[in-house]
């Protein structure tokens, strides 16, 4: 018998469990989650607390309310859901510290029992690497709607419904919406797989189900907890945006666009899914960052360590200079722009989680009071490390590098299990990633800025040390970037063996280049951090940084470059690469001939841009804002982080209906602006050009036939 999966209904108070076995079976139990009190020199608060609305049992309990402080006597207070926040909101104003209030009682119950998600009922360990995992049936689900062309909107009547290997269709909707009940009824699937499904399939199905009186059931009882809100949020830089989850009783539903599940399938969300006692439904639509947050909330836990409602660890106080010291960063080296032969791309393994684990990186060990004259010191800042524990971070992190390493080493031992093990260790090297941001986000559950700025000293001090013995060996460094470094010489399995030995971190040889181009900074000419593109001894073409990785490029500037860059890849030396260049501009003059006759199709045109505002914030009127009020204009409100799709008409035009039309209401007949469309063409050409003397200026009259070009340029 297996955990399927666990699901709380806060009006009721009831923990429902699916178990699995011949089939799945629901056990109920009634459960309140508890929340804790630090009286804080105020004992006569407690007789307030068992007054208060929703609490129903008091009690004594010993536990540390930070990490690395001693355990003291708290508030233990079983609540109602319903009423925690006003509860907790109530003790707030009177000065109490709290703690556990916004932890998630699927997860309380699943710590205080033991229990896992997909776990073996007996005898099963969530740290195990090879497991048994019940035989999961699964069924596809996607719908269409009647309208073929234009926006679509819940208005729009079902044309078909896809479920398993049925079509449904040419029936009265309702009939449609009942056949496909009772198609999933009969096939009983513990999955239900689909693509957008939180964005469009379910919202719509329940939307057209109820204009039918349809009370539509796609679990396998009565879903509970259906919806959850749709979000736009900040994360790295950008607006993104959330659609809200659709989750089912009895049965998961597993949207396969969401990114843990593009990133590791059902495989890897099962791994994730053990480890972090995070029901599968809801694990898939988190972050990687959540997921480290579970983890590290586990062991503090499980260590008796509360978790503070509201985090309020405040920065140490650090003069100018210091700041300055402290806060500068991981080390990037300035590549040398242009061809080079022979290249070496060295990388370390998960550089910044070693150094976690290596160095005893946690907010209780760096800067501890118990350790100020400790010969453990961080490199550059002198902050002291603590010598008397070791920090909860390094424990959580620990284990997903062994695992993260155990799994990879799998995929060459055990090729018929190969993509298995892929996708295991793709979504944990997301959370290995996701892990150093954590630590210097001021919302994360046990983050310090202080932390933060200890790993990235380490970092520099561990890419100084390597340029140092590379340079020692004969090598030439070209580039250095975090935790990689691109170098010419010989023998680099000799200096990775050699790095690995002084360090105590695995340096790994990532791959060798017959030649790679480091492309300059359009701005001012001085090499691009992350910016390049090479062919490597097997024959593989390299990119970075350059159009056709973005995702709001339209088609036909990817297929220009990589049409551009085929060419470039034909050669196996730096002369060749020469010759080949008048290849390459021979490509764009195709493109650009074609494109000035019109013979490329609309959908080769199309932006996907991510609005980072809505049409009302906008304060200048330019593509994206012209694309929103079309939206606009069709009924649909879009939101910050959402994307807008949108070709380009008449780019000098004021009025939105002329200068963009939404991709939506395109068709054959659309037509686009060849004379701003030219100009993106320039531009991506001269992305891959550029460190050879043409410029977009340059292309441009080339491709008018202003000047002449040949070889002996070269």
């Amino acid at each position: 018998m297996f955990l399927l999966d666990v699901r709380y209904d806060p009006e009721t108070c009831t923990i429902t469990k699916w178990i699995k076995d011949s089939r799945c079976t629901p056990v109920r139990e009634v459960y309140y989650p508890r929340a804790y009190i630090s009286l804080e020199g105020k004992p006569d608060l407690r007789h307030l607390i068992t007054s208060l609305p929703g609490v129903r049992e008091v009690c004594s309990e010993k536990k540390s309310t930070f990490l690395g402080r001693e355990p003291e006597e708290v508030i233990c207070a079983t609540v109602d859901p319903g009423s925690i926040y006003v509860t907790a909101s109530m003790l707030e104003a009177k000065g109490c510290g709290l703690y556990n209030i916004d932890l998630d009682p699927v997860r309380q119950y699943l710590l205080e029992h033991c229990l896992f998600p997909v776990a073996k009922l007996k005898g099963d360990d969530p740290h195990a690497i090879d497991y048994e995992i019940p035989e999961f049936t699964s069924m596809n689900l996607s719908v269409l709607p009647a309208k073929e062309r234009g926006i679509v909107t819940f208005d729009d009547p079902i044309r078909s419904i896809i479920s398993g290997d049925t079509v449904i269709e040419d029936k009265d909707e309702a009939e449609m919406i009942g056949s496909m009940e009772s198609e999933i009824a009969a096939s009983d699937p513990d999955i239900i797989l689909t693509e957008n499904g939180d964005s469009f399939d379910l919202p719509y199905l329940y939307h057209r189900a109820a204009l039918h009186s349809i009370d539509l059931q796609l679990g396998r009882e009565k879903d509970v907890m259906l919806h959850r809100g749709a979000r736009s949020y900040f994360s790295y830089g950008r607006i993104l945006y959330k659609p809200g989850g659709y989750l089912l009783s009895g049965r998961l539903h597993l949207d396969a666009s969401s990114f843990l599940f593009r990133e590791g399938g059902l495989p890897g969300l099962v791994d994730l899914a053990r480890i972090t006692g995070i029901p599968l439904q809801e694990l898939s639509r988190l972050s990687p960052g959540s997921a480290v947050t579970a983890l590290q909330v586990n062991q503090a836990l499980h260590d008796g360590v509360l978790v503070p409602w509201k985090r309020n660890l405040a920065e140490h106080w650090k003069t100018a200079e210091e700041l300055l010291i402290a806060d500068r960063g991981a080390l990037v080296i300035e590549p040398e722009v242009g061809l080079h032969e022979n290249v070496f791309e060295i990388d370390f393994a998960s550089l910044f989680p070693n150094i976690m684990v290596n160095h005893n990186i946690s907010p209780e060990t760096v800067l501890c009071a118990c350790c100020k004259d400790s010969r453990h010191r961080v490199p550059f800042t002198d902050y002291n490390i603590c010598e008397r524990r070791i920090g909860l971070i390094p424990r959580v992190i620990k284990p997903l590098v062994e695992r993260r390493m155990a799994y990879k080493k799998r995929i060459a031992a055990d090729p018929a299990r190969a993509e298995e093990y892929e996708m295991k260790q793709n979504v944990l090297k997301w959370l290995l990633v996701t892990s150093f941001g954590y630590m210097g986000f001021n919302k994360a559950r046990f983050g310090r800025i202080e932390c933060h700025e200890s790993i990235t000293a380490y970092g520099r001090e561990i890419l100084l040390t390597t340029m140092e013995l590379a340079e020692s060996a004969g090598f030439e460094i070209l580039h250095g970037i975090v935790d990689s470094l691109w170098v010419k010489g010989r023998d680099p399995e000799k200096l990775c063996e050699l790095v690995t030995r002084k360090i105590g971190i695995p340096l790994e040889l990532k791959g060798e280049f017959r030649w790679i181009v480091f492309l300059p900074n359009k701005s001012n000419g001085t090499g691009a951090l992350n910016r390049y593109y090479g062919v490597m001894k097997n024959g593989k073409l390299k990119v970075r940084g350059i159009e056709m990785r973005r995702s709001d490029m339209p088609r036909l500037i990817i297929n220009l470059q990589e049409a551009m860059l085929k060419r470039l890849a034909e050669a196996k030396t730096a002369s060749e690469f020469y010759t080949r260049i008048p290849d390459a501009i021979q490509v764009l003059r195709q493109y650009t001939r074609s494109l000035l006759n019109n013979e490329f199709a609309p959908a080769d045109m199309v932006f996907e841009t991510r609005v980072s505002r809505s049409w009302d914030d906008y304060r200048q009127f330019n593509d994206r804002a012209a694309a929103l009020q079309q939206y606009r204009q069709e009924g649909i409100e879009m939101q910050p982080g959402q994307i807008v799709r949108y070709i380009i008409t008449d780019h000098r035009s004021k009025s939105y209906k002329k200068r963009v039309v939404i991709s939506e209401l395109s068709d054959e007949n659309t037509r686009y602006d060849s004379t701003k469309y030219y100009e993106y063409l320039m531009r991506a050409a001269e992305s891959i050009l550029l460190p050879f003397g043409y410029t977009a200026h340059r292309l441009d009259e080339m491709m008018k036939g202003k000047i002449q070009w040949n070889l002996c340029e070269f």
